[in-house]
């Protein structure tokens, strides 16, 4: 199977040396991590907050990494395939039971969990704004799945979650800020 992604256009606009307001990139966004069935695109990237807002530098094209950075955060897109009909898990070899919780080096936990057509379950540090922008997709939680639709938004407080997409392919944005879990 190999994964046909739609490009995503990416316009950065700020101000030129006489202060006008202009774009300062037009073009196919640079950034792009592609799975078996999901592609991610890092659209702009910031190290801390407040982000510097001047320059002409290309805060969307660094280095991939799954978690934004711990002060800053990252605005990442999300395009998933749907599991067709003939889906069979034993045939499939990005398929792992849940197992016992593992710390990735980016800090990332993971239980396992994940299929070609679903995502680990995870949790990280961050605060997660994620909106289904098309398609259906289904939030996992311990609690129980949680269909989304078009136009629905999760907001996630550094919670275990995965990831699926039972039906039909999906395209979603993420805003993942770093954050502290404080237990006061």
């Amino acid at each position: 199977m190999s994964f046909q992604a739609r490009p995503i256009r990416r316009v950065v606009t700020g101000t030129d040396d006489q202060g006008r307001s202009c774009v300062l990139l037009d073009g196919l966004a640079p950034n792009v991590n592609t799975h078996v069935s999901a592609r991610m695109t890092d659209l702009w990237v910031y190290h801390q907050v407040p982000a510097p807002i001047y320059g002409t530098r290309d805060d969307g094209n660094l280095a991939f990494s799954f978690e934004p950075p711990h002060a800053g955060g990252h605005l990442r897109v999300v395009e998933s395939l749907g599991r067709p009909a003939n889906y069979n898990p034993a045939a499939d070899t990005q398929r792992q039971e849940r197992h016992e919780t593992v710390r990735a080096a980016n800090g990332t936990f993971y239980r396992g969990g994940q299929n070609a057509y679903s995502s680990p379950y995870h949790k990280s540090a961050t605060i997660d704004y994620g909106i289904l922008l098309d398609g259906q997709r289904t939030l996992l939680l311990d609690d129980g799945a949680y269909p989304m639709q078009k136009g629905d938004v999760v907001v996630q407080l550094g919670n275990w979650h995965g990831w699926t997409n039972p039906d039909s392919g999906s395209l979603m944005a993420f805003v993942m800020m770093g954050a502290r879990e404080d237990r006061r």
